[in-house]
């Protein structure tokens, strides 16, 4: 029998609970016990282990939020840029992007002055279309 999606990430949670919360109890074993000699409580291992469970939680959702974040540099990080034509000369543009200078191809006719978004990148040229808004 197949199970939803649902229920399988439930599954998947609560045994990653389970499996976090049996790390916790060897890490205070060893940490605690044996090399501190010191003695703790279940509710005191039950709290400590529910405060570092939140905090692999949050360092888990941090991790996949910066591994599905857009790439800031390169070729990649130039698409959907904004910028500025700074010249013109026939089909030729100069483009101010991020601080910098770019040779820059369109389509259609751009003027000194409008506003641009980089559409696609091609060695050293942006292919760039007039910013609507």
């Amino acid at each position: 029998m197949a199970t939803s999606p649902r229920w399988s990430l439930l599954i998947f949670s609560v045994m990653l609970l389970a499996l976090m919360l049996m790390f916790d109890e060897v890490i205070f074993y060893l940490l605690f016990e044996r090399l501190l000699g010191w003695k703790l409580s279940w509710p005191v291992k039950i709290a400590a282990g529910a405060i570092f469970t939140l905090f692999n939680f949050a360092l888990a959702l941090l991790i996949m939020k910066a591994l599905n974040r857009q790439p800031q540099t390169g070729a990649e990080g130039m698409i959907g840029g904004q910028g500025i034509v700074v010249s013109v000369a026939a089909h030729d543009y100069r483009v101010k992007i991020h601080g910098e200078l770019w040779r820059a191809q369109a389509l259609e006719r751009l003027e000194a002055g409008e506003k641009i978004v980089v559409r696609k990148v091609n060695g050293l040229t942006l292919e760039i279309a007039r910013l609507d808004g």
